[in-house]
């Protein structure tokens, strides 16, 4: 199966960039996987459109990565289940809407903690389907948060700026 992997908070567009590399199809007997970079600001995923442009234009054109305006809380259900998903801005809690969206045996690496406050990276490792995953074609409100899903592991102190809502 092809990997799938969400950066949450794109900025540059370079972490996007750098995933596609990757996942991308080294030859004719694999499939290739697919990126999708989303941030809540426009101008920033224009921007990284533009950065990818110059160098890995070849990633946009083949469908191997994939930008777009999105709320990081939300997660991009398009893209779901995914094997990894990397979030570069800190949560006040862990979003549940994006966990649901690992696949089984995905991992997830987001800072969490308040603004200006303690912030620690966890690791979050999806270990079971009790509560569904969440993808394209489903809905959400079908789906539930179990805590026995996962296992989480506290890695470092960091320090990011805010995992922005949309309003």
């Amino acid at each position: 199966e092809p990997l799938r992997v969400l950066d949450v908070g794109l900025g540059s567009g370079y972490l996007s960039a750098a995933f596609g590399r990757l996942v991308q199809a080294k030859s004719d007997e694999l499939k290739a996987g697919a990126v999708y970079g989303i941030d809540v600001i426009p101008e920033l995923v224009e921007a990284a459109r533009s950065n990818m442009l110059k160098r890995d234009g070849d990633l946009l054109e083949s469908g191997t990565v994939t930008l777009d305006v999105a709320d990081g809380w939300r997660g991009y259900p398009r893209g779901s289940p995914y094997h990894a998903i990397h979030v570069g801005a800190a949560a006040a809690t862990l979003p549940t809407d994006l966990m649901l969206q690992l696949a089984v045996g995905g991992t997830m690496v987001i800072p969490v903690g308040p603004d200006g406050g303690t912030q620690y990276l966890y690791q979050v490792e999806r270990v079971g389907n009790l509560g569904g995953v969440v993808g394209a074609d489903d809905n959400a409100e079908e789906k539930g948060y179990r805590e026995e899903d996962y296992q989480m592991r506290r890695v470092l102190g960091v320090r990011y700026v805010p995992l922005v809502r949309k309003d």
